[in-house]
């Protein structure tokens, strides 16, 4: 029994190493020529592996798109989870989210490609993946518990639906990096230069932040719009 383990341990070992090389040539693969023109011969020579392995680990080139999707997901919503926001006050909490974003973004512009590509699609192999349940966490746990303290301390206004400001907050961040080409032919400016970088990443924390601390009395719907009723904190 014992000599069995130490056998499959080294085989193990090697069958994680080998899937990881075909996700991440994938990864190179999907975000630089998308589904359609992504070819397994390719992703193969990539990575140096058969491409009867491809097929093994992930069943088609589908499941390999699929796996790589998630794969950018996850990495991304394991780096929210490890923000310590019971220990930072909520607004310097807020702008750690916006960093960690930020920060990602330009260290993963694969996840920039996928999620523009998966949009394309309708979501078609998002909503296929089991571990969907897994990406919304931050949406309903992390923003929440931080809204809610500043909500408690008086720092944050009432009326801010968690999930509508994610994606607001979202919004703010991804644009840049998706319309970095068309917006810097058009600025004829270097969107990806760190100065420019860092202004964005400025100017969204005080977007952000100046709207989460803007007093309730002091929104003016607009001229023939009815005030929007409050929306409840998701606990």
């Amino acid at each position: 029994m014992k000599r069995r383990k130490r056998a499959t341990a080294p085989q193990k070992r090697n069958a994680d190493a080998t899937r990881a090389k075909i996700l991440q040539a994938a990864l190179d693969e999907f975000s630089e020529r998308g589904l359609p023109a992504a070819s397994t011969d390719d992703i193969a020579d990539r990575c140096g592996v058969n491409k009867r392995m491809i097929y093994y680990y992930f069943g088609s080139k589908e499941g390999l798109y699929l796996a790589a999707l998630e794969s950018v997901f996850e990495r991304f919503v394991a780096l929210e989870r490890e923000i310590d926001v019971e220990h930072l006050e909520p607004a310097a909490a807020i702008e750690a989210m916006i960093d960690l974003k930020i920060d990602y973004y330009v260290e993963n512009p694969h996840f920039v490609s996928f999620l523009a590509m998966e949009n394309f699609y309708k979501a078609r192999h998002l909503r296929k993946s089991k571990k969907l349940h897994m990406f919304k966490t931050p949406l309903t746990e992390v923003i929440a518990r931080i809204l809610k303290r500043g909500q408690s301390s008086g720092q944050f206004r009432q009326d801010v639906d968690p999930v509508d400001f994610y994606v607001s907050m979202c919004a703010l961040c991804i644009m840049y990096f998706s319309n970095q080409h068309s917006l810097g032919a058009i600025f004829q400016r270097d969107m990806m230069s760190g100065a420019n970088i860092e202004r964005r990443r400025r100017t969204v924390v005080d977007f952000v932040l100046s709207y989460l601390q803007m007093t309730d009395g002091a929104r003016t719907p607009a001229p023939g719009r009815k005030p929007a009723r409050q929306a409840a904190l998701v606990s």
